[in-house]
């Protein structure tokens, strides 16, 4: 069973990353975007508990603290495998949906959360 994803994030970031990837690998299944514009903070809840069937689920938010990073913390008690993941960026999502059919779920979210970290470069000259 492939491991789904939900991106979770402030606005349209999460559209955005998901039309960009898309365009590199081509249409994706099992993943839904959810922005919280507009939402009260128990609509955020119920619109990600309506994404979210019984199967293992990787959910991706924009930055930890925010709206998404805590309304996936708590939603992800519902799930039989869930993962919540912050600082969601392209070389993360790359990873996960080359990767989500290959790895067992544990070994999937360390390794979507090594490849999104090894995605980050600081130059200063």
């Amino acid at each position: 069973m492939a491991v789904a994803a939900l991106i979770v994030t402030h606005g349209d970031v999460g559209r955005a990353m998901l039309d960009s990837i898309e365009r590199t690998l081509g249409s994706q299944g099992d993943v839904a975007v959810i922005s919280n514009e507009a939402l009260a903070l128990d609509q955020l809840v119920e619109s990600v508990q309506a994404q979210l069937a019984q199967r293992p689920t990787i959910m991706f938010v924009d930055f930890c603290g925010g709206s998404p990073y805590v309304v996936c913390r708590t939603c992800r008690n519902s799930l039989p495998q869930g993962a919540v993941i912050s600082g969601v960026n392209l070389p993360m999502l790359i990873s996960f949906f080359t990767k989500r059919n290959k790895l067992p779920f544990a070994e999937l979210v360390a390794t979507v959360k090594a490849d999104g970290l090894r995605g980050i470069e600081l130059l200063t000259e």
